[in-house]
């Protein structure tokens, strides 16, 4: 009989729950109930109380988040940061002309939807690129979410000891949708499509095409425990993306698919403390040098800090980063976070025709400071210093107004 009872206790509906936010100035109430498991009223267990807590955490927009019940009302209290935000990274080289320079600005609370609108400019691959970019947040529960970007993305290919040295430019645009982040899953999917320009300018091997349209897929599926803190962010994120690509030029069509496996992860030690773990592994159709790969100071998900952005092209490389994080505080909302790190990379390096032709190992160590004021979103100045060791030996500098990982 007790049994029974207890079965009967344990599935007897809930009491809905109103919604309640308290704190915001420019954070839309909508954006909140989004994120909900469902409309409110609702009812609410309390793995989905942490599920919510964590999604908030997520968008970056809060350096104070509390979610509780209170009664009949689901209580959300924030405090909001300020969201205009600028950017600047900078990657210093062997010459001025193959530095990396980036400027950004990003508004991460756009008409107060927790949007991003975003535009860069940057110097890399001895060329100057440009994007302006526009994302709805991925943490919505019940409704589809839409991303959208144009570009013009310019780089310099070359390969030592050969006389093959061009300039490629492509012109793109891309749309793109995220399925619903529904509770009881860990998972979030998207597709984009992808249409770019391309052309091609100097001294090239024979059968590379110089120009033509790009049309493809950015296919992702993300496994998503990851919680964002400003100071000790933990759990683990793990991304997979596939990339199918044709290249039509006036006489064929060429194939350009990639390929790409990440992780994220954090280890929390106490309140001021964390570890982090990133790696990556991509691969792309090799044989046309234009679909290669690049592997530098600063690539997708993380690099090898000290390796030059222009002179790695790969069809397939893996890399991965550890830094260790210590916050110390000055006033409550403001810090310093001294690291130490160190990158690693296996990279197939290719030749001016698309081949792969050697395995080039890559390291380095160093040590850095970043400076975390928590009522800004997204904007950390961080400086980073240390010694390449592999594939040659040369001292670095870096430095950015954001996190590396």
């Amino acid at each position: 009989m007790w049994p029974v009872l207890f079965s009967l206790l344990a599935t007897a509906p809930c009491e809905p729950l109103a919604l309640e936010v308290v704190g915001t100035a420019r954070l839309r109430r909508e954006v909140v109930e989004d994120l909900l498991p469902g409309p409110p009223p609702l009812c609410v267990s309390d793995d989905q109380l942490e599920e919510i807590d964590r999604r908030l955490w997520s968008l970056g927009l809060f350096d104070a988040v509390k979610v509780e019940r209170d009664g009949q009302v689901l209580r959300v209290t924030l405090r909001e940061k300020w969201t205009l935000i600028p950017t600047a990274d900078l990657a210093t080289s062997r010459t001025l002309v193959d530095s990396y320079f980036f400027l950004s600005l990003t508004e991460f609370n756009f008409l107060g939807r927790a949007m991003e609108l975003s535009g860069f400019a940057m110097w890399s691959e001895r060329s100057p690129s440009f994007a302006l970019s526009w994302k709805e947040p991925e943490t919505r529960a019940r409704a589809v979410s839409f991303q959208a970007d144009v570009s013009s993305i310019g780089s310099s290919l070359f390969f030592e000891d050969t006389e093959f040295e061009w300039s490629r430019r492509w012109w793109s645009a891309r749309f793109g949708a995220r399925a619903p982040f529904w509770y009881g899953t860990q998972w979030r999917l998207s597709a984009m499509v992808d249409l770019s320009y391309e052309r091609s300018t100097g001294v090239l091997p024979a059968g590379v095409r110089t120009e033509g349209l790009n049309v493809g897929l950015l296919l992702g599926a993300v496994w998503d425990r990851f919680e964002w803190h400003d100071l000790v962010p933990h759990g683990t994120r793990v991304t997979f993306e596939a990339a199918p690509y044709l290249f039509f030029t006036a006489r064929d069509v060429t194939q350009r698919h990639g390929a790409q496996a990440s992780v994220l992860t954090s280890f929390k030690f106490g309140e001021r403390t964390a570890l982090l773990l990133a790696g990556a592994a991509a691969v792309s159709w090799w044989g046309d040098p234009n679909n290669a790969m690049l592997l530098g100071n600063v690539s997708q998900g993380g690099g090898v800090r000290g390796l030059p952005d222009n002179l790695f092209r790969t069809a397939a490389h893996g890399f991965g980063n550890l830094e260790l994080r210590r916050a110390l505080g000055v006033t409550p909302t403001l810090f310093f976070q001294p690291v130490v790190f160190v990158d690693g990379a296996v990279m197939a390096r290719i030749d001016a025709f698309g081949q792969p032709v050697q395995a080039v190992p890559a390291l380095s160590a160093g040590a850095g400071l970043r400076f975390i004021w928590t009522t800004l979103a997204s904007l950390v100045p961080r400086i980073d210093g240390g010694v390449l060791f592999l594939p040659f030996r040369s001292w670095f500098f870096t430095f950015g107004l954001s996190q590396y990982l």
